[in-house]
């Protein structure tokens, strides 16, 4: 069993991180599953709404920074980080509706792929996570295309604290499409979902989703995963993974002027 499953139920493809050991987090393996699944998924006439899930209680804990820590250098970081964006990319270029159906807990990766979807759905009490900061990343979508959803102040807060909110606060101020009571409730929630868009013309779907995806597109992904792929290769991501690996926490910075 591979680190991502497909099943395919028309009009909705399902595709789920199969990690659940790791909170599903993300490794090579898996990010390049997401991508060659939704390659093959793009031929598909009978699919035209694609679902992405966690297997487990997580939907995604984000890149794996276990996995990281036993990278032999840099430029093995970097790549970890070049199929992120590939997936991304694949993301925001797709002709499917992209739903993110959320089980449980999206942190840094995990998160920052509810921007890069069309819609979602989420359990009222997961929780929505943007750590990055701590491990010296950013996450590029928060930081880029966050602002003109949360407002300026609110994405450099959570972006700069390392900060987190519950779905239900994530559903109030834009970033979710509905909310469920329980995981029980996502996938048929996500078929309804589905059963409302496809009410609608497929050619006014489809012009609407190229017009709400431009915008993420030139922004977060040309600058804002830039940047990612920028820092991912600096030796103090690869330090601040082995720290974790071996401490189960992120390393101590030091700040100019900082008091104690």
């Amino acid at each position: 069993m591979g680190a991502v499953e497909v099943r395919v139920e028309p009009p909705i493809a399902w595709v789920v991180f199969n990690r659940p050991e790791r909170l599903n987090a993300m490794n090579v393996e898996l990010l390049r599953g997401v991508v060659e699944a939704l390659d093959r998924l793009e031929a598909r006439g009978d699919v035209p709404f694609i679902a992405i899930t966690g297997k487990g209680k997580a939907f995604s804990a984000g890149m794996d920074l276990k996995d990281l820590a036993s990278a032999g250098s840099v430029d093995e970081v970097g790549e970890a980080f070049e199929w992120l964006a590939r997936m991304f990319r694949s993301l925001l270029s797709t002709s499917k509706v992209t739903i993110a159906a959320v089980n449980g807990v999206a942190a840094g990766g995990g998160a920052e792929l509810l921007w890069a979807v069309d819609l979602s759905v989420a359990v009222r009490t997961a929780r929505i996570m943007w750590p990055e900061a701590l491990w010296g990343l950013i996450p590029p979508a928060l930081s880029s295309v966050g602002p003109q959803v949360l407002g300026p102040a609110r994405a450099a807060y959570i972006a700069m604290a390392s900060g987190e909110m519950t779905a239900e606060e994530a559903y109030k101020l834009g970033l979710v499409s509905k909310l469920v009571d329980s995981p029980e409730e996502l996938e048929g929630a996500v078929r309804s979902l589905a059963g409302e868009v496809m009410r609608s013309s497929p050619a006014a779907v489809d012009s609407i989703r190229r017009l709400l995806r431009s915008w993420k597109a030139s922004v977060a992904l040309e600058l804002g995963v830039s940047e990612l792929i920028r820092l991912s290769r600096r030796g103090e991501v690869l330090a601040a993974a082995r720290s974790f690996a071996e401490k189960k926490k992120p390393p101590e910075y030091k700040w100019p002027g900082a008091m104690g």
